[in-house]
């Protein structure tokens, strides 16, 4: 598939503001396509509402990288919704780098790398004509060196170099049993997943309000997240609406204040749930055709793996 489309489109179904942070991650897997060395082509990327991250999977696998603060640092100091990816690349052809995707539980992973994760030995400074280590808390810049030329750039190596291999196979290895996946379909899911994450965010914050809070005294309010307002049409906003339980329910800025706020009347029953969409006519219609067909033979496939 080709990676750098398909990446695009899940920002957009997650990352309001910063999008240009993926002009970026353009050139990295541009880069890694390129690369003949294995572990390049190995990636873990990110979307949050505020940018999006992509790295080496290898530097996400060693301690104290930016790599790897980076990835846990989204899951253990913020409370946005991630969507992460494990990349992998396998040719570049047409203009077009391809590879394949594979769904993350990003919460989980966080973790295990966490656990995972090995220490660095040694910083590897790599000039245009060769390179030199030093010790991981060694000062360096990025000024020439006077035999090697001009600095490129820095690498942090593993203190045991048989183990990060070791623990990037058992990654690889990990992913081998995904089953295919329908890209159009899984991006349609998130799209849904947006606007569900979005009713349950208001319904939970409606419940936890123990007093009217509107300026008029007579309404509970809560703010709808201004990334959700950013990436939704008014079509989403209808259904974030019809999700939500409240008969009193409507849309509306208030005086002196930044934003859209949902409010309901200070009677309403603000402990029921939300409202689960609906299934489309359509996929209704094609599930009690595939229901009446007869069964075919799974394909042998990869579970999470993104196809299209």
């Amino acid at each position: 598939m080709d990676v750098i489309a398909a990446l695009e489109a899940i920002m957009h179904q997650n990352t309001a503001y910063y999008q240009s942070d993926f002009a970026y991650d353009i050139k990295m897997l541009r880069e890694a396509a390129r690369s003949d060395q294995p572990e390049d082509k190995l990636l873990l990327w990110l979307s949050r509402p505020s940018g999006t991250f992509c790295f080496r999977e290898r530097d996400v696998l060693l301690k104290d990288t930016q790599a790897y603060n980076t990835w846990k640092f989204c899951g253990e100091q913020t409370h946005d919704r991630i969507l992460a990816y494990a990349v992998e690349l396998t040719s570049a052809a047409n203009g077009t780098v391809q590879g394949n995707l594979y769904e993350l539980d990003y919460q989980q992973h966080f973790q295990h790398i966490r656990d995972a994760a090995l220490p660095v030995g040694a910083n590897r400074l790599i000039y245009e004509s060769g390179m030199r280590e030093i010790g991981p808390k060694e000062h360096f810049d990025s000024h020439p060196d006077k035999y090697f030329g001009e600095f490129v750039r820095y690498e942090m190596q593993p203190r045991d170099p048989e183990l990060l291999k070791v623990a990037i196979r058992q990654e690889q290895r990990s992913r081998e049993s995904a089953q295919p996946g329908d890209f159009k379909e899984h991006l349609a899911a998130l799209h849904t997943g947006l606007i569900e994450a979005e009713a349950q965010r208001i319904a939970a914050d409606m419940k936890r309000l123990a007093a009217p809070n509107s300026p008029d005294k007579n309404h509970f309010m809560v703010e709808v997240s201004p990334y959700f307002t950013k990436l939704a049409s008014s079509r989403d906003t209808d259904q974030l609406l019809a999700m939500l339980p409240y008969k009193s329910l409507h849309l509306s800025s208030v005086k002196d204040r930044f934003g859209i706020y949902a409010l309901i009347d200070k009677n309403e029953n603000r402990d029921k749930g939300i409202r689960k969409p609906r299934a489309s006519v359509r996929k209704q219609l094609s599930e009690t055709k595939q229901a009446a067909s007869p069964k075919k033979a799974a394909a042998r496939s990869k579970q999470h793996e993104m196809e299209v």
